[in-house]
């Protein structure tokens, strides 16, 4: 959990990493942009033209209620679309990020991947991550809906599994750069089940504050970068 200090540290004395930092969260806001938009300019019209015409004052009413009730369901849907697009889109920035923390921990330089094989890196590491809890949260959903009391149980094991999904998807973008595969990566969870458990549980709750899931990830990945370096160096785990 010492990690997340040492994330924000990073960032805190180097501000030529800042610019980089500022860009998932400017990608959040763009993704917005670009929903409420659509919400207003495409959204509203078309929910007031699927209404018969009223010509009443409280028909005029009614359908700029609806009209408007439209907009906002759509601004939200376009927030749960843009906060998980987010974080593979902002994937080279914080590729940066990573390789300046290896950098200042002495880390060998590696060739840049590219930034399409970045962005493909980010997605893939988002659909691996919900590949392997989707089905777990599947499953204590369900136990919950037949049997409700099971949630004394199943509420604290989703918030583990959630805490393993956060460190999943920070670890993606030091191990995307070592080139770690899929099986790689789940062997490294399962050696430093403990340590990569309390890094996760550490950034769910600071992820669980409102917008803090997008602006903290750079301070994610420079947590994560120490604590990999940490524990290859620890020889505890070969990673690359």
């Amino acid at each position: 959990m010492s990690a997340v200090f040492g994330g924000f540290g990073t960032l805190a004395r180097t501000p030529s990493l800042w610019p980089w930092a500022l860009v998932p969260a400017l990608v959040l806001v763009a993704l917005e942009a670009v929903f409420v938009t659509l919400a207003i300019k495409v959204g509203g019209p078309f929910v007031r033209s699927l209404i018969p015409a009223v010509e009443s004052d409280w028909g005029q009413i009614g359908m700029g209620l609806l009209g408007y009730a439209a907009i906002a369901v759509l601004v939200v849907i376009g927030w749960v679309v843009a906060v998980p697009l987010a974080p593979p889109l902002s994937a080279p920035a914080l590729e940066h990020v990573v390789r300046r923390v290896e950098a200042e921990l002495g880390v060998p330089s590696r060739p840049s991947l590219g930034f399409f094989r970045e962005l493909a890196c980010g997605f893939r590491a988002l659909a691996g991550g919900l590949a392997v809890c989707g089905p777990i949260f599947v499953l204590l959903w369900v136990l919950e809906l037949v049997f409700p009391p099971v949630a004394f149980v199943t509420t604290p094991l989703k918030f583990a599994v959630s805490s393993l999904l956060v460190a999943w998807g920070l670890f993606d973008y030091p191990l995307t750069l070592r080139g770690v595969g899929f099986r790689a990566r789940l062997a490294l969870m399962r050696r430093n089940f403990a340590c990569v458990l309390g890094f996760g549980l550490a950034f769910a709750l600071v992820f669980w504050i409102p917008c803090c899931g997008v602006a903290l990830l750079p301070v994610g990945a420079a947590a994560a970068t120490r604590l990999i370096v940490a524990i290859e160096r620890s020889g505890s785990s070969q990673i690359a």
